[in-house]
């Protein structure tokens, strides 16, 4: 074969380069629940759906190649399908199917835009978003890069507002050593270097202002009236008992006046924000609280004066009693956005918005964005970016003094749908409105094979922390919760690590933050531990609430979060918490197929019975269809063990076999545990198979049953990873919970397996024949126990065949890439790889 490559290669490179347009194409990267249906994109669009995009890069790669994509509705729905082309009009294909809200596409060809429509299944039928297009491409020059994870400024060629050929610049000031409030102005001629400060309103007016505090700033310049607008919370130097404005105006290098320090029509104020809508109508938009309620506990929006310096009439009164702060307003696309975030203190929380087409009509209900905790901070104002892209500036008050005071999310609209993630940098150009978050790797976690040591419900299983949702979680059932605990995930292949992003939940008044470790593993048996975050020493473990972003380093297939404990704020010896993780996002770059597993125990009886010993009427059998096979005959004391200890403090396992049962009643086929209080068994009787296990005996057993016809030879591959059991019959996965809350690794030393043999004295032994047995220490997935048979088509070696081999094959055929299996790409059977099984490829995928 090698020499056939050396002769064809000139050919297939320049026949490759002449087709290249044949990659113009639709070319998704599949979830495995994907499929490769090609289909126009529907017209029936819905206003009920936003779907947004955007691309980023790579840590220091110069391309903007990969994109996130997000999207949200208000309809019921019971699952997305995402769909991906090159077309505007022809050729989707499905690259995601499931209950997430985002989805990462890590293979796109700069230059090549690519379509997207979102498909969301409700009440039985599927509704449409409109179509969504972007376009990688190479990073433009001159951006700036801003850390997320230390903290930097952004960086903007002009600041201040131009009037004529001067700035002008504000800020509300106290003289050194006093509490009183001024408002100073100080001018630049290029809009960078800010001088002669001068006094423009201070007490001198309004007596109010010799000793205050001053909180919640909004300056603001209208060009229409060449007005400066100055609003903000005043109160007196301690406490917030007042809930008062100060309402400040004036005209740039001319006179301001200090208006009031007031309650806005009787009303108190605490966060506030002021808008001036298209037509300039002002608004103020206000924290308040109606008489009897608590501070904050309604948000007003008044309307302004025509000279913004007084308020005229309440517009509307939003979210009573929901205790909402920090408001922002913003209008986009016809769209009023109102972004609030929870009253929570000096703690993070959970921001929210709001949106409507009438200020004065009716609002929708609260919306949740982003994660529980605002990515540890408290949602802010909008940073607009030239109209072009746009960030979400929220505050992380409380943190390690190596840490960011300000956590900047791009921010993302779409049909009434608001939209940010947390990246750990992003590069931007504040002139020109250019923005292109930054992540340190592919996201390597997503839908991936979850589990935990807790149980959990279906609904809170641990698939639902590594979803693509912030709004899913893992939550352990509440009567098997108990700390520390895991959650682990496998990302099917090996890969370099680089950043662990971990959105916990935290309680409101009963903030908690995380101690945990995490740990990575090539092959489910052997860990090394990458991350310790155990130090309650350290500000970075004790300041950081809600949501942890940290940088790995190391290979690994498997990675496993060690979740010691919860420390609350207000009761630091008492974690009430059930163990809950919101989401878990593993990023780096895949670096190779996983080993195949090797099983701790192989036994096939041609050869011996290897380390299992026989007891009483056990024995080596002929089977016709088999061969050799053990046969045991159901009479007392005959069954097969394995060494003591054999599976000590496993809670990954796979114990797989053939089986043919003669059986009735009850009795243990396979078992393993300490006695009739502590085991995991399961039974293969004539009509059925029974799984169960537990810690406390029969009475409160994990069971799992499923109908058959025992008397015939199948096999039973039981995986068992963490709480979360599997039952395969004959490769095909029949039985699953995440409910298993009898572990072996719980079950102490010295536990015992058995073939045959019960823990309980009064069962009877299994009477039937067993054969092929294979344990292994880790847990199987789906296409290992499915078997090592070759994915035509699979050419970059992960298992599947999928658009992304499309992508892997074009840079071979480019000379820019290599084959992990080419005799899968081999399409055409001619033992030569060029640009015909390119096009045979394509053809497979598009139908």
């Amino acid at each position: 074969m090698e020499n056939t490559f050396s002769i064809k290669s000139i050919f297939k490179r320049t026949a490759a380069v002449i087709c290249s347009a044949a990659m113009l194409m639709t070319m998704g990267s599949f979830a495995k629940s994907g499929t490769s249906h090609a289909a126009r994109a529907s017209v029936t669009v819905s206003d009920e759906i936003g779907l947004v995009g955007d691309l980023f890069c790579i840590s220091d790669e110069k391309n903007a190649d990969h994109a996130e994509l997000q999207w949200a509705t208000t309809l019921s729905a019971d699952s997305f399908t995402l769909y991906r082309s090159t077309d505007p009009e022809n050729d989707f294909v499905s690259v995601y199917e499931g209950s997430g809200t985002s989805y990462e596409d890590d293979d796109m060809v700069t230059g090549t835009t690519y379509y997207y429509q979102l498909g969301v299944k409700s009440k039985g039928k599927e509704v449409y978003s409109s179509v969504k297009s972007l376009t990688p491409c190479v990073l433009p020059s001159g951006l700036s890069t801003y850390d997320n994870q230390k903290g930097s400024n952004l960086v903007y060629d002009t600041s201040g507002y131009k009037v004529g050929n001067t700035y002008y610049s504000y800020s509300l000031k106290k003289h050194n050593g006093k509490d009183d409030i001024y408002l100073a102005e100080t001018t630049s001629s290029d809009g960078k270097r800010f001088g002669n400060e001068r006094n423009v309103a201070d007490s001198s007016q309004n007596s109010a202002l010799e000793s205050c505090k001053i909180e919640s700033v909004h300056i603001d310049y209208i060009p229409q009236k060449n007005k400066v607008v100055v609003w903000a919370h005043w109160e007196k130097p301690s406490g917030y008992s007042d809930g008062k404005a100060l309402v400040i105006t004036g005209t740039p290098g001319g006179q301001f006046t200090v208006h009031h320090v007031y309650n806005p029509l009787g009303i108190q104020v605490r966060d506030m924000a002021i808008f001036f809508d298209d037509d300039g109508a002002g608004y103020l938009i206000a924290a308040a609280n109606k008489e009897g309620q608590g501070a904050n506990a309604t948000m007003y929006i008044f309307r302004m004066n025509d000279d913004y310096s007084d308020v005229t009439e309440v517009v509307t009164t939003l979210f009573e009693d929901q205790y909402r702060e920090f408001p922002n307003l913003i209008k986009k696309d016809g769209y009023y956005f109102l972004f609030t975030s929870q009253a929570a203190g000096w703690y993070p929380s959970s921001g929210a918005y709001s949106v409507t087409k009438d200020l004065k009509g009716k609002w929708s209900e609260l919306r949740s964005i982003g994660n529980t905790s605002t990515f540890s901070s408290q949602s802010g104002w909008i940073v607009n970016m030239q109209d072009k892209n746009y960030l979400m500036h929220a505050y992380r008050w409380l943190r390690a003094s190596s840490t960011s005071g300000t956590t900047l999310c791009p921010l993302y609209f779409d049909n009434g749908f608001a939209f940010y993630d947390y990246c750990p940098y992003f590069k931007y150009n504040t002139s020109t409105g250019e923005l292109y978050p930054v992540q340190q790797g592919e996201l390597l976690s997503q839908d991936r094979p979850a589990s935990s040591s807790l149980a959990a419900k279906s609904g809170n299983s641990p698939a639902k922390a590594f979803d693509g949702s912030y709004q899913s979680s893992f939550t352990a059932i509440g009567d098997y919760k108990k700390w520390p605990f895991y959650l682990q995930v496998d990302l099917e292949r090996v890969c370099e690590l680089s950043n662990i992003q971990t959105s916990w939940y935290i309680c409101k008044g009963s903030e908690g933050y995380y101690t945990y470790t995490v740990e990575g593993s090539l092959d489910g048996v052997n860990w090394t531990k990458l991350l310790d975050h155990t130090d309650k020493n350290s500000e970075v473990v004790s300041k950081t609430y809600g949501f942890n972003s940290d940088m790995l380093s190391g290979k690994a297939r498997y990675v496993r979060l060690n979740v010691q404990n919860a420390t609350l704020q207000n009761n630091p010896n008492n974690n009430w918490y059930t163990p809950t993780v919101y989401e878990v996002k593993v990023f780096g770059t895949p670096v190779g197929s996983a080993e195949k597993a090797k099983p701790y125990v192989d036994i096939d009886f041609e050869n011996g019975t290897g380390n299992l010993s026989l007891n009483g009427g056990a024995s080596v059998k002929q089977d016709s269809q088999k061969g050799k096979v053990l046969y045991l005959d159901g009479s007392d004391d005959t069954y097969g063990e394995f060494p003591l200890g054999m599976l000590d403090g496993c809670r990954d396992y796979t114990v797989s076999m053939d089986i043919k049962s003669e059986s009735e009643g009850n009795f243990f086929t396979f078992a393993a545990g300490k006695n009739d209080e502590k085991y995991v068994f399961f039974r293969v009787a004539k009509e059925l198979f029974r799984f169960a296990a537990t810690t406390d005996s029969w009475r409160d057993e994990t069971e799992l049953i499923y109908d058959l016809d025992g008397t015939q030879w199948h096999n039973y591959t039981l995986v068992v990873s963490g709480a979360d059991t599997k039952l395969y019959l004959d490769g095909r996965e029949v039985l699953h919970t995440t409910e298993t809350h009898g572990q072996i690794a719980d079950m102490g030393s010295g536990t015992s397996c058995y073939l045959g043999k019960s823990y309980y004295s009064d069962d009877s032994c299994f009477k039937g024949s067993i054969d092929n047995i294979k344990i292994y220490k880790c847990a199987l997935t789906e296409s290992e126990i499915g078997g090592a048979e070759a994915v035509i088509g699979d050419v970059n070696g992960d298992g599947e065949f999928t658009v992304a081999d499309l992508v892997t094959m074009q840079k071979f055929l480019l000379g820019s890439g290599e084959l992990a299996n080419w005799k899968n790409g081999d399409l055409c059977q001619d033992n030569v790889i060029d640009v015909f099984d390119l096009c045979f490829m394509r053809k497979l995928i598009t139908g």
